[in-house]
């Protein structure tokens, strides 16, 4: 078992969820044993797209209610947003009925309240169907990188979608490189196939580190374009008048891309991006201000085409 957790609000229970590894304006948290891989991750910057990028690469939340802040209210609005299936409440100094009040008409109202315990957050995260893609293309997004001496080109991702395999040819998009699967590591052990769920480390011949930027992906095939059509849904959060030429940012996984707004009929937008958008058919996406504004979430929507 493979899983990713995300966690919002007070993120001092990650320390006691996993070992500190790799951290910037994402930070994460590692544990494994005999139940399984997981990996804890929580945002560390004031920027919306630290918060997005977080949202796209986890398979569930754990929402931690210790201070009602600006900042946590936003966090609270992207999980709505995003319309996870599965995630958590954990009470950590707000009474459970100011909680529900903050969550009330959420996507969040159907998490699970769970007790503020490592042992028992660690059972319940075990105990969901994930529900993993290991027929489908590959979808890898990056989201870090770097070049080790002598070995070359190293990203991290985790498998969103499909099974890889060692000396695999992959398309690394919007570069449009091929790119060859030299080796992957997963928990510093060599592995010669990863299916989705598991986060790797993949050396990657072909491409290299100075060229990437968290959110490329690697895959078999994906569309690409600078100008998309999203069938949106406004936050009710969201007070901004959306109109032509307005400036946004795109969320699709864990690219974050400016564009600016083309049109707005009805439930759809067009807008067009600064650079391009790596998607498949029906991808979820969220909308953002580019304002300094809080709460920042305008909306979410599917990629139409």
């Amino acid at each position: 078992m493979h899983v990713t957790a995300g966690i919002f609000g007070n993120p001092e229970i990650a320390k006691k969820l996993g070992k500190a590894g790799s951290g910037n304006d994402i930070i994460m948290y590692n544990h494994a044993s005999s139940d399984g891989v997981f990996t804890y991750v929580h945002p560390n910057s004031e920027r919306i797209h630290s918060l997005l990028q977080v949202i796209g690469m986890i398979d569930v939340p754990i929402v931690v209610f210790s201070e009602m802040t600006k900042e946590f209210g936003e966090q609270l609005v992207a999980l709505d947003a995003a319309g996870f299936e599965n995630g958590f409440l954990v009470l950590d100094g707000i009474p459970e009925d100011q909680m529900r009040t903050a969550i009330r008409g959420s996507s969040l109202e159907k998490f699970e309240l769970v007790d503020n315990d490592p042992v028992v957050i660690k059972q319940k995260l075990m105990a969901i169907d994930y529900r993993r893609d290991n027929i489908g293309s590959p979808w890898i997004p990056v989201d870090n990188y770097f070049n080790v001496k002598g070995i070359g080109t190293v990203v991290l991702s985790v498998v969103k979608r499909g099974t890889i395999k060692k000396f695999d040819v992959l398309k690394l998009e919007p570069l449009g490189k091929d790119v060859t699967v030299k080796d992957m590591q997963s928990q510093d052990k060599a592995v010669t196939e990863a299916v989705a769920g598991m986060r790797l480390g993949i050396n990657l011949k072909g491409v290299d580190a100075e060229e990437l930027k968290r959110g490329y992906v690697l895959c078999k095939q994906a569309k690409l374009s600078k100008e998309v059509t999203i069938n949106f849904s406004k936050s009710r959060y969201c007070k901004e008048e959306l109109e032509k030429d307005k400036q946004l940012f795109v969320a699709v996984g864990l690219q974050v891309i400016t564009g600016t707004l083309i049109s707005v009929e009805e439930d759809k937008l067009m807008i067009k991006l600064e650079h391009p958008l790596v998607y498949a058919s029906n991808e979820k996406s969220i909308i953002a201000s580019t304002r300094q504004i809080l709460p920042r979430i305008i909306g979410n929507g599917i990629i139409v085409g």
